[in-house]
């Protein structure tokens, strides 16, 4: 998740190099893990380096329409593996 929100940081940053008080519309759900983007916002984070950035919420299902639309420019999202991972296979208990 560190990863995720460093990178959503990284690419809003980088755009706020490009242009001043760029809009960015980022969707996202409630999911308490979004809360650094929120954070930010309310902290002037974004304002500070340039973006004007609006936090909708959006449910999953819906979240590439909106892109697609073009009523987000970005949108905040999880990944989980549709199967886990195998394990591998050892010819000896315990290692």
């Amino acid at each position: 998740m560190k990863k995720l929100f460093t990178l959503t940081l990284f690419a809003l940053a980088t755009a706020a190099s490009h242009a001043q008080e760029t809009k960015v519309s980022v969707g996202l759900s409630g999911w308490t893990g979004f809360a650094p983007l929120t954070l930010a916002k309310e902290a002037g984070i974004f304002k500070k380096n340039g973006l004007d950035v609006t936090l909708r919420k959006i449910p999953q299902k819906d979240r590439h329409l909106a892109i697609a639309s073009g009523d987000v420019q970005c949108a905040a999202t999880t990944w989980r593996p549709a199967r886990p991972a195998p394990r591998p296979i050892s010819r000896w208990p315990g290692c």
